[in-house]
């Protein structure tokens, strides 16, 4: 994807320490852990259950098993560039691995529309156990496609897994199975951290994840809580709209972002993301906002009217792109500051009822919390327009 923020969230790829695994800053303990994570590379296979054996209506899915290791994201896109069809739902059981490859490989489940869930897959001639013994994996990598059986009790997701999963547009986690959190390790850990904030908050979930993640030692891990899962909206369900979240990027960037989840009106098992970003343009001394949207499989070719409800100004930011839907646009301080008086903003999308059935929606994105933020965003955009301040 060539989007605004998915470009963003790859390109500050690099910036993040590879590790993401429990460790301390010894230099013997990080290699014994990243020979760990070799030796159990995560390994994605094409499994075929009974009917409904992954839902309803759901026979086939793909399993991810294992570490992610240093090719995961690459091995992961390979893997979906030879399936015939990309809507199957993926199962993770990892305890972590590499957080670069996670999020590398959470950016191809949004880009693909895909949901996630946790779960261990047992191919025929495998033994449930955990972990998997070395004959299952190899037996795995034997082949790409297997008959399996999916196991939610004992399956869980930890560290960077989460990562992985929360950029899936629809998530699941059985109450058989487990997310696990812990801290992350590196002497930049301050600047990941504030990555994965915005990276999470664009995949519609809440910043607060990574601040739980972060009190926890590293050598140990923590269960998320059903109530955590709800409040963050890692599990989607209903609507979840993200507290405003200032992002302080490494090149003097200072970004306000929000996202809202929701189900569509097309199936009652999918989910759409709306993400919108204020900061001030590069050229000229006025709030930028951007606004994000990711279409459904049915809806990515065909051109919604956008309108902006901002205070009193409605403003009309029509734009077609294939997969999703960005516009930006600039806004005048008194806007702003007249929709945080009311309270929030609307952006809506009109489709053209000739062609499609799908009715308009509007999207409201509360500005609680936005006022002490704007007037940093305010002063940021004098300092560009005036240096000398």
């Amino acid at each position: 994807m060539t989007r605004e923020f998915t470009r963003l969230v790859v390109a500050a790829l690099c910036c993040i320490p590879a590790i993401s695994i429990a460790a301390s800053d010894d230099p013997k303990e990080i290699e014994r852990l990243l020979a760990k994570v070799r030796n159990e590379p995560i390994i994605f296979i094409l499994a075929t259950g009974e009917p409904n054996a992954c839902g309803r209506g759901c026979s086939e899915w793909i399993a991810g098993e294992g570490q992610f290791d240093e090719s995961a994201a690459q091995r992961f896109r390979d893997f979906l560039a030879a399936l015939p069809k990309r809507d199957l739902p993926i199962f993770f059981n990892s305890d972590g691995g590499l957080l670069r490859e996670a999020v590398q490989i959470g950016s191809l489940l949004r880009e693909n529309r895909m949901s996630a869930s946790v779960a261990r897959t047992v191919p025929e001639g495998c033994h449930l156990g955990t972990p998997i013994g070395d004959a299952c994996r190899r037996l795995m990598q034997s082949k790409r496609d297997h008959k399996a059986k999916l196991y939610f009790g004992g399956a869980r997701c930890g560290s960077a897994c989460v990562y992985a999963m929360v950029g899936a547009s629809t998530r699941h986690v059985d109450p058989g199975a487990t997310l696990r959190i812990h801290s992350g390790v590196g002497r930049e850990l301050d600047r990941t951290e504030n990555f994965l904030r915005r990276y999470v908050t664009v995949m519609g979930v809440d910043p607060d994840l990574v601040d739980a993640a972060a009190k926890i030692p590293s050598r140990s891990f923590r269960g998320l809580s059903r109530g955590e899962m709800e409040r963050f909206g890692i599990e989607t369900r209903g609507v979840h709209e993200t507290p405003w979240f200032v992002y302080n990027g490494p090149a003097g960037e200072f970004i306000l972002l929000k996202s809202v989840t929701y189900p569509t009106e097309e199936t009652g098992d999918e989910y759409r993301t709306r993400t919108v970003g204020l900061a001030c343009s590069s050229l000229h001394p006025n709030i930028r906002v951007t606004y994000h949207s990711g279409l459904t499989g049915k809806q990515g070719r065909i051109p919604p009217r956008i309108l902006a409800k901002i205070g009193d100004s409605l403003i009309d930011l029509t734009t077609l792109q294939v997969d999703s839907v960005e516009k930006s646009f600039t806004l005048e301080p008194q806007q702003l500051q007249r929709a945080i008086a009311i309270g929030s903003f609307e952006i809506t999308e009109i489709f053209d009822q000739s062609i499609t059935k799908k009715p308009s929606r509007a999207v409201s994105f509360s500005t609680v919390g936005l006022s002490t933020n704007s007037v940093a965003l305010e002063a940021k955009c004098r300092s560009k327009s005036d240096p000398a301040q």
